[in-house]
């Protein structure tokens, strides 16, 4: 039969096409890089060409997907049980272990990539599989090398051919115990080196600086041994990362083109020096000991300086900065800080946690203020202080941050209110974020509102952050008209306080729990008339109850 100029008594046969083995190999080792090692390892049942592609994917990350904990329980229900992980643990080592025996043998193809995390036991044949490994994978001319090992047994003695590879680009070492080799070290193609829980004596480090040439980061974090840190002749480094180094004593760094620089010792570092990191972008400077001179003297000197960060710095007293390219200022819970001088005209971001100072600046480019006050008690000289403060911030600029615990930073008293101008009598925005938990809020809403309109009295917007979110959008008359007369309460003020020229309160409140967008309840408010204040709390308590 014949139709449409088509026989119809023909099968059509369509060829069934392949797709999955069509597939180019680099878009199938790109796939790889989604995938832990024991799902890539399973691709191998696709097609004969995924397990070709598998066994020269250059990036082998044996982790805790591999090494369950399955795999090592040291108290066993009985002696069956026992061979029985053994046997398992013996399996895999040799399945993993011949991986990369035959990729170095056959010479197959580099490794780019190379991690081993698993923890240490004390069991004799585990470290000798871990040090194959990793001298498979060296020989492999590895590029990025991370090893991990948990630290619940002692550290990890790292083999010494580590240090003597010239391939590594990356290396991340985190519980090791590194020891001087017999040969010299030699990690001439070192890009970023990251130690983590390492115990390494001053000597070591010293011999793995000497042998880094193209050095650009370095981040040492929790170490042990480490007293004094000389890097220079590093001409390439441009980013140095110093935490917890409980042990480090002294740091002296002259890196040209060193452009980011963090230091947290929680114990007294007694010297340091950068002074000849002239092209020095990023300083922060937390929990160490340094003096007001010594600070005031270094700031000038670093003449591209952009980000300035102290904190727990307790020995400062009287800080006086001079930097005309800084661009965001940070100081933090400096206790014995009693005084604040910046001489920078380009500051725009000024974040400050502490108690109260005495405040300076002419940061005229100045948008971004985030401040935390934590006094120690609330009193009137304490609020006088405060508002003093708030006022000089906020002359330069139209947004307010404020850091409470309780809200009764902001809960000037009435009789203060009565004798005391409003701090910021321009301003668009203000917002106030609850820092400590619970987040949840022990103060009513309206005293919280009234408040923040105390301090800002005709601001646009206002944010209370809490376990809920409240939006605040405000509007007002455009003449004060009360009773055909200026009210009372405003004739000493420089502007009508709020209440008297209120027009429209919008407000919004979020439930924060719900992390997607999709899933975020909302209640939305309009309010006008008398009695604002007692409006907004019955709109609370109802958005709280549906929350619930």
């Amino acid at each position: 039969m014949i139709q449409g100029g088509f026989d119809m008594t023909k099968k059509i046969k369509t060829e069934e096409v392949d797709r999955i083995s069509d597939l180019p190999e680099l878009i199938v080792h790109h796939i790889f890089l989604f995938l832990s090692f024991k799902e890539i390892v399973q691709t191998c049942v696709l097609s004969k060409r995924w397990e070709k592609a598998w066994h020269l994917h250059p990036v082998l990350e044996f982790d805790g997907t591999i090494f369950g904990r399955d795999l090592w329980d040291p108290y066993p229900y009985n002696y069956v049980k026992l061979k029985e992980i053994q046997n398992r643990r013996l399996k895999l080592f040799n399945c993993l272990e011949q991986i990369l025996r035959i990729r170095h043998c056959r010479e197959m193809t580099s490794i780019t990539k190379f991690t081993l995390e698993v923890d240490i036991y004390n069991d004799v044949e585990f470290m000798s599989f871990v040090e194959r490994c990793i001298c498979y994978a060296l020989g492999s001319n590895v590029k990025k090398l991370k090893l991990k090992f948990g630290f619940w047994h002692g550290l990890f003695n790292l083999p010494e051919i580590v240090l003597c590879t010239k391939s590594v680009v990356v290396l991340k070492l985190r519980n090791c115990y590194l020891k001087l080799p017999r040969s010299n070290m030699n990690l001439s193609s070192l890009k970023k080196l990251s130690l983590w829980n390492v115990y390494a004596n001053d000597r070591v480090i010293e011999n793995i600086v000497g042998g880094i040439p193209l050095i650009e980061e370095m981040s040492f974090r929790d170490c042990k041994g480490l007293r004094s840190l000389d890097l220079f002749g590093l001409d390439r480094l441009v980013d140095i990362s110093l935490v917890h180094d409980f042990e480090l004593k002294r740091v002296s760094i002259k890196a040209l083109n060193l452009h980011s620089f963090e230091i947290f010792a929680p114990t007294k570092l007694y010297e340091i020096n950068v002074d000849y990191c002239k092209n020095l972008k990023r300083l922060s400077l937390d929990g160490i000991s340094i003096k007001d001179e010594w600070l005031c003297n270094l700031v000038p000197k670093l003449q591209l300086l952009e980000y300035l960060g102290i904190g727990s710095c307790d020995d400062l007293e009287s800080v006086k900065i001079s930097c005309p390219t800084l661009k965001t200022l940070r100081i933090s819970e400096c206790l014995n800080l009693v005084e604040l001088k910046i001489d920078t005209p380009n500051l725009s971001v000024l974040r400050y946690w502490g108690d109260m100072i005495s405040f300076s600046s002419n940061a005229l480019a100045l948008s971004n203020i985030d401040i935390e006050l934590n006094p120690k008690k609330f009193d009137t000289e304490w609020y006088i202080k405060y508002i003093e403060l708030v006022a000089q911030l906020h002359h330069f600029s139209d947004s307010l941050v404020l850091d409470v615990s309780s809200g009764e930073e902001v809960m000037v008293p009435k009789n203060l209110r009565h004798t005391l101008s409003s701090p910021l009598s321009t301003g668009k925005h203000l917002f106030l974020e609850f820092n400590k938990e619970p987040l949840s809020l022990t103060l009513p809403i309206s005293n919280i509102v009234d408040g923040l309109l105390w301090i800002l009295p005709h601001t646009e917007n206002a944010s209370i952050i809490s376990s809920l979110v409240y939006s605040f959008e405000f509007s007002y008359k455009k003449d004060l008209i009360y009773e055909g007369k200026t009210a009372s309460c405003c004739k000493s003020l420089p502007i009508s306080c709020w209440q008297h020229c209120i027009k429209e309160v919008t407000f919004e409140i979020s439930c924060t729990r719900f992390l997607n967008e999709s899933d975020r309840q909302t209640r939305s408010y309009s309010l006008e008339g008398a009695d604002i204040l007692e409006k907004i709390d019955a709109c609370c308590a109802i958005a709280r109850s549906d929350f619930r």
